[in-house]
């Protein structure tokens, strides 16, 4: 993913999880909110609570991995993906599906 396309800063991050919306499945809460960028911006968190750093960072490489092939390039918005404690590593497919469910709830895939 381009450095472009990732909300970075705490404010940045701030923003959209105070003004933007919410959805919600098992293992993800996305919260996403309509920017004038023109390309989306994804960010991604991860509780400690999750595991070690390398735990951590694996999901992280994973969400971007689905997001690489499923996230609409034309769309403008700021999305946030914060993992929940349940959250499971070893089952891609599983992953896969609820990052969909997501994007298609909010209409970004």
């Amino acid at each position: 993913m381009k450095v472009k396309n990732r909300v970075k800063s705490h404010q940045e991050f701030q923003k959209v999880i105070e003004n933007g919306l919410l959805e919600r499945t098992n293992c993800l809460n996305l919260y996403y909110l309509k920017n004038d960028l023109g390309y989306p911006r994804v960010g991604i968190s991860v509780p400690t609570k999750s595991g070690n750093a390398v735990i951590r960072n694996r999901i992280k490489r994973q969400i971007r991995a689905i997001l690489a092939h499923e996230l609409n390039q034309e769309l403008s918005f700021d999305l946030i993906f914060v993992a929940r404690k349940r959250f499971n590593i070893k089952d891609f497919s599983t992953s896969e599906n609820e990052v969909r469910e997501l994007l298609k709830k909010v209409g970004c895939n």
